[in-house]
């Protein structure tokens, strides 16, 4: 079975968020509009792709490492297995997750079982989303939204990623790979 899966370059990784930006307007996710809506102080929006600060290191040497993520179409998905509809599945000829959107009943137990933060509420639908890898690029030959965006190339993608071959070096934060066996490689 082939397998898509990302490549990120923690050091090319400037944290300007332009992935985020292609992915949203890409997808066109909520809120479709502006001024945000603000519910209990956070915005209520739905964004398949999102930019992670990790700060680390101590004085005088203090470190700060953007983490790109979106969905990781992992080789054993914890969303797909929590869905009680089957409305989560995984595509044996690419490997990537998506989810039914006529089958959602949007329950949310994907989104609670991901460790990664993937599925997205929302609330207008009242059902989940998620990254899709850009399946309807990808069919003309595309490359992903936050792929093509990315100013430093920090971030690429494969559709031949190689599960077994572990995923680098991952980022203070990142839930064990071990769980899930997440498509992604972090190179240092």
């Amino acid at each position: 079975m082939a397998q898509f899966g990302w490549n990120l370059n923690l050091k090319r990784c400037v944290g300007c968020h332009a992935c985020m930006v292609a992915c949203k307007s890409e997808n066109n996710t909520e809120p479709q509009q502006s001024p945000l809506t603000v519910h209990y102080g956070r915005a209520v929006a739905v964004n398949y792709r999102f930019v992670h600060v990790v700060d680390g290191g101590a004085y005088p040497k203090p470190t700060r490492t953007f983490v790109t993520m979106g969905c990781n179409h992992c080789a054993n998905p914890a969303c797909l297995a929590s869905c009680p509809v089957a409305a989560i599945t995984k595509d044996a000829a690419t490997g990537l997750v998506q989810i039914d959107q006529t089958l959602c009943i949007g329950c949310r137990y994907c989104e609670w079982a991901c460790p990664y933060g993937a599925p997205q509420f929302n609330a207008a639908t009242q059902k989940v989303e998620k990254c899709t890898g850009c399946t309807h690029r990808l069919a003309k030959g595309l490359a992903p939204a936050c792929v093509t965006t990315c100013p430093a190339k920090a971030l690429t993608y494969t559709s031949s990623f190689d599960l077994a071959g572990g995923n680098g070096t991952t980022p203070t934060g990142f839930s064990d790979p071990a769980a899930t066996h997440p498509a992604i490689k972090f190179a240092p």
